[in-house]
């Protein structure tokens, strides 16, 4: 891996079940039920003010999960999520020059080899 290319911290994402999106033929365009494990190095801060304050994770996988949804970011990564089991993801990132144009970061969130923790 080079200066320019980076990974996060490995989490865990239980997959319980998956749906097509209406209408899309396309068997790699899912959503699907889960929960995230986190693993202990990220952390929770606090928003809001009393009874409407709440924890969020501050982590760069809640990130991708709160901006564009965990399915949309594994497809992006081409790892979609079609089955239901348990997973190890992480966020991937790359930085990428061009002449002319200056830096370009992309990055999302994917599934890690092995692809499936268990099912």
């Amino acid at each position: 891996m080079s200066e320019n290319e980076w990974h996060g911290e490995p989490h865990t994402l239980i997959v319980h079940a998956v749906e097509p999106l209406s209408g899309d033929e396309d068997p790699g365009y899912r959503e699907f039920e889960y929960d995230l494990e986190h693993p202990p190095s990220c952390k929770q801060e606090r928003s809001g003010d009393g009874g409407n304050s709440y924890l969020y994770w501050t982590c760069d996988v809640a990130f991708h999960e709160v901006s564009s949804g965990l399915a949309s970011s594994l497809r992006y990564s081409g790892t979609p999520v079609t089955e239901p089991g348990t997973y190890r993801i992480q966020v991937w990132g790359r930085k990428t020059y061009y002449h002319g144009s200056g830096y370009e970061y992309d990055g999302g969130v994917g599934v890690m080899e092995p692809a499936e923790v268990t099912p």
